[in-house]
């Protein structure tokens, strides 16, 4: 199949009249991103080709590439198993693009496919499985290994665990079904909150009809919205279930986004965690929590603000003023971590010696 070609207008609208709508549709829409990614697309694309369902089409929304990375697509289209459609877009963002792709989907189900990483050749068909087999659940999703690009070395071989011990999400109720644990309660929201339930995108596959209710936050550059979409899904009634098992290599490289290193400069510190702070910020307004769920919120915001971007960001960068205005912002969310109070108030004293320092002593004999 050839690739289809749709275009955005200014409004952000995708040109649908454009887009050919076929008579049997796609069982899976696989929606890529693409930004001055070419060199990855030949690996995206084949990866993608590798999975096991009779039914998908690939949606590639570039996202304003000026590397000819559209052009490499529909070279690759020409002889692709499956239909690939391009949308072409001025530069949104990952997250805007993805919105733009989910609103071209044809599918039934959606899948995020990120350039750089790769899914296993089982990935969608065990999820495809999941759902359909539970039409209660929405979105399944399943582990990833965590490689490091440049060197090929393992990382972290199950995100599901670390240091061999099941994250806390693993011990939530849930029920099992064949391969399928399904998440039941409310308790998901807190855990997604306290701890995380390891549901990226680029593991995941969901149905079409939550998009019915929600869309990404297109002004979010990085995957600080994965963490903050999936609790408005959860707080919309959308149920979740994972499969224990590893569906996608994940890669660590300077280009991409994630909060995977913990020496990271401040401004890429900056880059990640401020808009995962403010995403959590906005959630108590956009989405109804019950009570332990907003002080679960509130206790999250103040430790991301104080250890992430307070203590191992402006603290280790020696911004010591913005370190101290950092810590005091963060106990205004939460102030009853005494960590907290002891680090800061040890900031404030070396603050206060520092800049004693730079003036020296007043004089005794007056002025």
């Amino acid at each position: 199949f050839g690739p289809a070609m749709a275009r955005i207008g200014q409004d952000g609208d995708v040109d649908m009249s454009v887009i050919p709508r076929t008579q049997d549709a796609p069982a899976i829409s696989v929606v890529l991103p693409v930004f001055n990614r070419r060199a990855f697309l030949p690996a995206a694309l084949a990866a993608i080709a590798s999975q096991r369902v009779p039914s998908l089409e690939v949606i590639v929304v570039d996202d304003g590439s000026s590397d000819g990375s559209l052009a490499v697509v529909e070279a690759l289209a020409r002889d692709y198993p499956h239909p690939v459609r391009t949308v072409a877009q001025a530069n949104q963002g990952a997250y805007g693009a993805r919105n733009t792709g989910v609103a071209a989907a044809q599918g039934t189900y959606v899948a995020f496919y990120d350039s750089d990483d790769v899914w296993l050749s089982h990935h969608l068909e065990a999820c495809l499985g999941g759902l359909e087999g539970n039409p209660d659940v929405d979105w399944v999703y399943a582990a990833c290994e965590v490689v490091d690009f440049p060197t090929g070395r393992v990382l972290q071989p199950d995100t599901f665990r670390e240091d061999g011990r099941p994250r806390p999400f693993m011990s939530l109720p849930h029920e099992r079904r064949g391969a399928l644990h399904v998440i039941a309660g409310r308790s998901a929201v807190r855990c997604q909150i306290d701890h995380g339930l390891f549901c990226g995108l680029q593991n995941s596959v969901l149905r079409r009809s939550v998009f019915d209710r929600l869309r990404f936050e297109s002004a979010s550059r990085n995957e600080a919205e994965d963490q903050v979409f999936a609790i408005r899904a959860l707080a919309a009634g959308c149920r979740l279930a994972y499969i224990d098992a590893v569906h996608v290599r994940y890669h660590v490289h300077d280009g991409n986004s994630s909060a995977t290193s913990a020496s990271m400069s401040l401004a890429k510190r900056r880059r990640v965690f401020e808009p995962l702070i403010a995403g959590y910020q906005r959630l108590e307004q956009e989405v109804p929590l019950c009570r332990s769920d907003v002080r679960a919120l509130h206790r999250r915001v103040s430790r991301d603000l104080f250890w992430q971007l307070g203590y191992n960001g402006y603290q280790a960068a020696g911004d010591h003023a913005d370190a101290l205005r950092t810590y005091a912002e963060a106990m205004r969310w939460w102030p009853w971590y005494p960590r907290q109070w002891k680090t800061s108030l040890v900031a404030l004293a070396r603050a206060g010696t520092t800049w004693h320092r730079k003036i020296g002593r007043p004089s005794r004999t007056g002025a």
